[in-house]
């Protein structure tokens, strides 16, 4: 069993602030941290091995965000749109859905001509059907 706690703050200038504490239980949880060498493609991360409706939640965090660092969702066969890493992202429960396919890996570019981007992942997932 693995737990995992997850907490957001959102405040806006002059307007209102939100303060997201959520904790989700789970039976696995892995966390990789890749560099992506400038120039890469689709560098292959590995995910989990079954489908979308056992990730409890996926997270990505870099060294470097901006319109050169790329990803893409796979189920192995088929690639979903590719997506800008613009800052840190978190998918939660069932949000997976949105790529359209049983997120297994996912696969980071990155076109910048002579940095490296160091990408964490956190997976945390049920691992039974």
């Amino acid at each position: 069993m693995t737990q995992l706690k997850m907490t957001m703050a959102i405040a806006v200038a002059g307007g209102p602030t939100w303060s997201i504490n959520r904790t989700e239980d789970g039976e696995a949880d892995d966390v990789v941290s890749v560099a992506i060498p400038a120039g890469a493609t689709d560098t292959e991360v590995q995910v989990q091995p079954g489908e979308s409706a056992q990730i409890i939640v996926l997270a990505i965090q870099s060294s470097i965000y901006g319109d050169d660092i790329t990803y893409k969702a796979s189920d192995g066969t088929t690639d979903s749109d590719e997506l800008t890493l613009h800052g840190p992202q978190r998918f939660g429960r069932g949000v997976t859905s949105l790529f359209g396919l049983d997120v297994k890996t996912l696969k980071f570019s990155n076109a910048l001509a002579d940095v490296t981007a160091t990408i964490q992942v956190l997976v945390g997932r049920d691992a039974t059907a």
